[in-house]
């Protein structure tokens, strides 16, 4: 089998992008979970809120280009392939490699405000016979949030993330205000606020990310070498990895939560050919790698 060929055949069964971290132009694949609904909101007449916040997250992270997103039904299909659930993305039981050929920061997050307040004095245009009111109007939207490292299901961070806007304008009601409506939206002081809880997110995203290092999975096919990520990651020719292979895993006695993997160095590889969701390396040091060893950046 040519060389082309079985980097075309590893490419369809293993093209995941891998996670990265503080190597520039590297790309994090983040999974955006449903945000669970937990907020009385009998205001609201839309759609349920946590979807349409999971949404714009997915929609936000994309605009950084600092990230992969799925969307949604290309995950859902993703999870089906490896007989995974999205819980099983945060189970420390869960294969480390299976649960990394998804993604590598899970957004679970639970919608525990999604308020609204208005004092206003009523009225009517008489001129267009709407009724409206002119006040004090408020938002407050509040998300209880964990980032959590797939590959180790260890909590990156945990936190609430609450935001508010208010405003003095003419108000028209809340029936309309939707997710659907871009511009309704944005000058809603909900949606104002969950905008702002939404950037918020997007920033603690990056600031993790910063603090992790690159990497991914080794894989192998007879004498030749592969990383499952490339060009759509930022990896360029000439990139160095040193490959290391889990040796232990020390986890707690009772919880079963997987406290510290240890490794040993297999070697060192170097990006030869890079193509969209796959990488052709070559060993600078080091033997006997194998398929699902962890790839870091080195240089």
């Amino acid at each position: 089998m040519s060389r082309k060929l079985i980097a075309l055949v590893l490419l369809s069964v293993f093209a995941l992008p891998v996670f990265a971290g503080d190597a520039p132009g590297i790309k994090f694949r983040v999974i955006v979970g449903e945000f669970e609904n937990k907020a009385n909101h009998g205001w609201y007449h839309g759609p349920n809120p946590g979807n349409g916040m999971a949404d714009m997250l997915i929609t936000e992270l994309v605009k950084t280009g600092k990230f992969r997103v799925f969307e949604r039904a290309a995950l859902d299909e993703l999870l089906k392939e490896k007989n995974l659930s999205m819980s099983d993305l945060a189970n420390p039981g869960t294969a480390t490699q299976q649960k990394l050929e998804i993604g590598d920061i899970l957004v679970k997050a639970t919608l525990t405000e999604f308020g609204y307040k208005k004092s206003d004095t009523g009225g009517t245009l008489k001129k267009f016979g709407v009724k409206a009111g002119v006040g004090n109007y408020s938002g407050r939207v509040a998300v209880d949030l964990r980032l959590i490292h797939i590959g180790s299901s260890e909590v990156l961070w945990a936190d609430s993330v609450d935001k508010s806007e208010s405003s003095k304008s003419l108000s028209l009601g809340t029936r309309d205000f939707s997710f659907g409506d871009r511009d309704a939206f944005d000058d809603h002081v909900v949606g104002k606020a969950t905008r702002k809880v939404i950037n918020a997110i997007v920033e603690k995203l990056e600031e993790q990310v910063a603090a992790l290092p690159w990497q991914g999975i080794m894989i192998t096919a007879d004498e030749f070498l592969f990383i499952d990520g490339g060009t759509e990651l930022g990896i360029t020719d000439g990139m160095k990895f040193e490959v290391k292979r889990k040796t232990k895993e020390v986890k707690h006695p009772k919880t079963g939560k997987v406290l510290k993997v240890i490794y040993e160095t297999v070697g060192v590889v170097k990006a030869m050919e890079v193509e969209d969701g796959i990488t052709t390396v070559v060993a600078i040091s080091g033997s006997g790698f194998e398929t699902g060893d962890t790839v870091e950046i080195i240089d």
